[in-house]
């Protein structure tokens, strides 16, 4: 009885994730792949000039900020009337894996038909002059490490494109697709740095640009390496991956939390999807080396996560070490990590998936708007933000969404009947351009 009970409950889960992502490609087919962002207001000569200001603790640095702060929280739109939409590789990357999902799960060419288009789409926004194919933002980005200018690639964002291409290739046999996957590990490789934190251990750069210790930047860069010394062969693309992996291990703290960065005063805090980054790339890579140690750090790491990186009511808290105030009360880029994150730890971690689930039937039923995207964020008060900008986070929601239901059509009887029937209230939609 129980386990019938189970079913069901899936099945009709699987039922509403279904019709989310039916009204957000309905969206998507509407407004198409270019996009306001976030960071649109900050790239400004403006904004690169206050928040310069304020990471270098100007007596004016809070009131610089403050115009773009306030713009952005009441009135998004109109801010960016003079703003031009732009296309966004992590978007694009993000996409195509989503569309892979649906594809694996109804083998509709539909699907495929999309994702390949995707793909296609990254490697015009390819940045040149590297020893292979990477990516990075459309706009210049003044951090506390100084001013990083558009269109330099970034660990960050490349390792997506690198998984689009790679399931690309296994989706549909075209050795040109595994030809560009080859090329972008030679960039993760060979351009970006190595700094030796101690025997046998070596944190990755951000970008070939600098010799920071970001965290998650080792962890991305890690799972590419082991990944591509899988498929290609390359026995130092393992070696640097191990050195990469020493280096996360090390920055572990006694209570399972990683700082964002390490040797960096002005990023010493801990967050929730920069959390998610560095445990999602760890259970990707121990699929393929099967590390005991990677296994343990995984669960200490989740350990912390859980016990202090979600509110009391269940929902994600974006930060357990806060690097200023927050105005932002619940950020959905959050929800679609942890959602992510919990697929990837099903039958792995107790209570890990569950989480997940729940995350998802409130996305769907609280922030999941009419026309089909979702709410960006809530701030303090309640303010609702629903500019949607598809590289934050309506990419990796959708993708998210799409992670949920292959998360439940291996184990769960029936599923893949549900996912077809269901499937074909969607197939009268074309594909998106």
């Amino acid at each position: 009885m129980l386990a019938t009970d189970a079913r069901k409950e899936a099945t009709e889960e699987s039922a509403a994730i279904w019709r989310a992502t039916r009204s957000f490609l309905q969206w998507l087919d509407k407004n198409g792949v270019e996009s306001y962002d976030p960071y649109d207001l900050w790239g400004t000569r403006y904004g690169l000039l206050a928040r310069r200001a304020y990471y270098r603790k100007h007596p004016l640095g809070t009131f610089l900020v403050s115009p773009v702060v306030v713009s952005d929280v009441l009135m998004p739109r109109a801010s960016r009337l003079l703003i031009k939409k732009q296309r966004f590789a992590t978007a694009e990357a993000q996409l195509a894996l989503a569309f892979l999902n649906l594809y694996r799960l109804t083998r509709d060419d539909i699907h495929l038909k999309s994702a390949t288009k995707a793909v296609d789409r990254l490697l015009e926004l390819s940045i040149p002059g590297y020893r292979g194919h990477c990516w990075g933002y459309p706009f210049d980005w003044q951090n506390h490490q100084g001013l990083w200018p558009r269109n330099t690639p970034f660990i960050t964002a490349t390792p997506y494109c690198f998984e689009a291409f790679i399931g690309i290739a296994d989706a549909t046999g075209d050795q040109r697709f595994l030809e560009v996957a080859a090329s972008i590990a030679r960039f993760v490789a060979d351009d970006l740095r190595d700094s030796e934190t101690r025997a046998g251990a070596s944190a990755g750069s951000y970008s070939p640009n600098d010799r920071s210790k970001v965290i998650n930047a080792s962890a991305y860069r890690a799972f590419v390496l082991f990944e591509s010394w899988r498929r290609f062969g390359h026995i130092q693309y393992r070696r640097t991956a191990e050195r990469n992996l020493q280096f996360i291990f090390d920055a572990q703290r006694a209570d399972g939390s990683w700082l964002y960065a390490i040797d960096s005063p002005g990023e010493a805090f801990i967050d929730h999807f920069h959390t998610c980054f560095v445990l999602k790339n760890l259970v990707k890579l121990n699929r393929v080396i099967a590390s005991t140690q990677v296994t343990q750090t995984v669960r200490r790491g989740f350990a912390f996560y859980n016990d202090a990186l979600f509110h009391s009511n269940g929902m994600p808290k974006s930060f357990a070490i806060e690097p200023r105030v927050q105005l932002a009360r619940l950020e959905m880029y959050n929800f679609a990590e942890s959602i992510t994150l919990g697929t990837l730890l099903k039958g792995f971690i107790p209570g890990a998936f569950d989480r997940a689930r729940a995350l998802t039937r409130r996305l769907i039923d609280t922030y999941q708007l009419a026309d089909g995207h979702f709410v960006t964020r809530t701030f303090v008060g309640g303010v609702r933000h629903t500019t949607p900008f598809l590289r934050w986070p309506q990419a990796q929601l959708f993708l998210a969404l799409t992670n949920m239901l292959v998360a439940f059509e291996p184990d769960e009887s029936g599923h893949l009947e549900v996912a077809r029937d269901q499937h074909r209230s969607m197939h009268t939609m074309g594909a998106v351009e």
